[in-house]
């Protein structure tokens, strides 16, 4: 109560004493205050624009196998106000920004709340106030290896199917990401290379066109590549026909397209080899013609250079028979000796070709060019046995067609011609003496024939 009291005392014994100098002096500490703080130390606004946002807790989306979509970078811009002494010293350092995605678990679009903090005495206002988040599950999926050769071999090389390990890969992330991914490629650079390539090389995944995709794990990093470099060499195709065709039909042909093929393989193995085999052709009662697809039989480790449709062709006919009538006006006698002459009633009044073989060959011949010829080269006068030939069957010769004509021999008298020469002033011989010389002729021609029967006996 004393203390009280005095305090109360001293009180009135200042504001008794000199109260107008120490009204001045309160007023004058107001000014200045007042001054240093509107004039040195004003309150000001200023602007720090894009503030980047820090997601937090995304471990707890990861554990519940959700992501955030896409790469995108959230940022904020910030109002700041305050004395000019605490605006001025910060930097955009001194702004954290936050977005909290714990409890956020909705697949597609999510809003969160942001927040900004600052150490420093002064307002902050921000926008915008929530950032928008899409979330999508986590997917596993296989994608093929694919490899993707840069340069060339070595001239007079090829290069062989490449051996990728692994050929297949799991990839991992976003649905979206995952999704877009069309293949996972490796890139390997040859330099005119004339032996095979092992390398491991870097993976990275690709869209459609192209273009790495983002944002998605790979089982594996890189992938082991053997590549072969190998030789050409052109082969013969050969058929293996096992063919047979029905009664009354004929293979006229078979044939393989193309007749020769490129290979390819290890230089040693294409060394010895000028010949591949198609894979075998069974047919048998064969009524018409075919046309085959067929396969090789390649040897392992050997391919074909380009790949290729290899075809055979098996040509059936119908055989027919024709029967062809050729009168004795188309009978040809060549080399008859000179002075001699034939007893033409020794003539086949008609002579008949029978020709059997396939259709298109009977049907094609020109029946105006056959003809029969009597080949007298050589014989005397008297009487011979001689074979006729066919004239205008070359374009069934070689056709496997069987020839028959009756009569198969013509039996022939050649005689000889009286003779008269008055240039040279030689008698015309008599009648007579022409006989006794042809029956003295034709008695030396029986008894040569009687000694060849002789002999043969």
């Amino acid at each position: 109560m004393k203390m009280m009291n005095r305090m109360q005392s001293n009180i009135k014994v200042w504001f008794g004493q000199n109260l107008g100098a120490k009204i001045m002096a309160v007023l004058f500490a107001l000014f200045m205050w007042i001054y240093v703080m509107s004039v040195i130390n004003p309150t000001i606004n200023d602007s720090v624009n894009n503030i980047p946002v820090e997601l937090l807790n995304l471990e707890e989306l990861e554990n519940a196998g959700i992501v955030i979509k896409g790469e995108e970078d959230y940022t904020v811009n910030v109002r700041v106000t305050g004395r000019s002494d605490q605006v001025y010293r910060l930097s955009r350092q001194d702004f954290v920004a936050t977005a909290d995605l714990s409890g956020h678990r909705n697949i597609g679009a999510n809003n969160v709340q942001v927040t900004v903090v600052v150490d420093a005495d002064v307002e902050v206002e921000f926008n915008p106030r929530y950032i928008r988040v899409e979330l999508e599950e986590v997917v596993r999926k296989q994608k093929s290896v694919d490899i993707n050769i840069l340069g060339e071999p070595a001239t007079g090389y090829v290069l062989g199917v490449p051996r990728l390990t692994p050929s297949e890969i799991w990839i991992e992330g976003p649905e979206s990401s995952v999704n877009a991914v069309e293949s996972v490629i490796a890139e390997l650079q040859l330099e005119d290379n004339n032996s095979d390539v092992v390398a491991n090389l870097a993976l990275k995944p690709v869209d459609s066109r192209g273009n790495e995709v983002s944002g998605v794990r790979l089982e594996s990093e890189v992938v082991e590549v053997r590549l072969p470099v190998e030789r050409t060499k052109t082969v013969i195709i050969e058929m293996n026909l096992d063919i047979e065709a029905a009664e009354d039909y004929v293979i006229r042909n078979t044939r393989v397209s193309p007749r020769s093929i490129m290979i390819q393989g290890p230089e040693n193995q294409l060394e010895n080899l000028t010949r591949i085999e198609t894979e075998l052709i069974e047919r048998s009662d064969l009524t018409e013609s075919e046309s085959i697809e067929v396969e090789l039989m390649l040897p392992e480790g050997i391919s074909l250079y380009n790949e290729r449709t290899i075809t055979v062709e098996i040509e059936v006919s119908q055989v027919i028979e024709e029967e062809y009538e050729i009168s004795a006006d188309e009978i040809q006698i060549e080399n008859l000796g000179a002075g001699l002459y034939i007893n033409e009633e020794d003539l086949p009044a008609l002579f008949t070709l029978t020709l059997r073989g396939p259709e298109d060959i009977i049907e094609n011949l020109d029946r105006p060019t056959l003809m029969i010829s009597l080949n007298l080269q050589g014989l005397a006068p008297g009487i011979h046995s001689i074979e006729p030939a066919i004239q205008g069957l070359n374009a069934v010769a070689d056709q496997s067609v069987e020839i028959r004509l009756e009569p198969g021999e013509v039996s022939l008298e050649i005689l000889r011609r009286a003779v008269e020469d008055e240039e040279n002033g030689e008698n015309e011989e008599d009648p007579e003496g022409e006989s006794e010389n042809a029956e003295d002729e034709n008695n030396a021609d029986e008894e040569n024939n009687e000694d060849d029967e002789e002999n043969n006996n």
